[in-house]
């Protein structure tokens, strides 16, 4: 590892510099994919660079979540209805994880979102449901839930692709149910 860390006290051209290390990354790629199983990867640390290299050039290796992920999402789909005030700390220490540790952690499992932005996506759906669902307004929708006026809707149907309020009810109206005539007869 000396020689790589010389590199740059031995080239003054940024240029041949980056040629360098894009010579020295491509062995190390090379030698880390086509040479695994050869016998020369046997001391420690080898196998760790061989390591870190695999991991590196294989992100979809995805470990496990934690049990306490499994058991926050349940608790949460059962309170998003009934408890207006959810709060990270109470959910978190319901489950026995420090909640400064559940708060960093919470958008690596909860698809990149942190909890309050999860928590109003999971909201926004439920009402997305009951528009597309029932004969109910945006307004009706939104005033039961009390954290939301409609207009904290407005902007999430603009920062997404999903169609606003207005053009699910639109669409909704295009199907009406039409009662068929039982006295009619063919």
């Amino acid at each position: 590892m000396g020689h790589i860390r010389g590199l740059s006290f031995n080239f003054d051209d940024d240029q041949q510099l980056l040629d360098q290390g894009i010579i020295i990354y491509d062995a190390l790629y090379s030698w880390a994919k086509h040479l695994q199983s050869v016998k020369h990867t046997q001391s420690p640390t080898k196998q760790l660079l061989l390591a870190v290299l695999h991991a590196y050039m294989n992100p979809d290796n995805k470990r496990k979540p934690p049990v306490w992920v499994k058991e926050l999402n349940s608790m949460i789909q059962d309170q998003i209805d009934m408890n207006l005030a959810l709060s990270l700390t109470e959910l978190a220490e319901s489950v026995d994880v420090n909640p400064a540790y559940v708060s960093r952690t919470f958008a690596r499992y909860f698809d990149d979102l942190s909890f309050g932005e999860y928590i109003r996506k999971l909201r926004i759906d439920k009402a997305i449901q009951l528009l597309e669902a029932t004969d109910y307004t945006l307004t009706e929708i939104a005033l039961p839930d009390r954290l939301f006026g409609p207009k904290a809707f407005y902007p999430y149907f603009q920062k997404t692709d999903r169609p606003n309020s207005l053009g699910i009810q639109k669409n909704r109206q295009k199907v009406k149910y039409v009662p068929v005539n039982k006295n009619h007869s063919i």
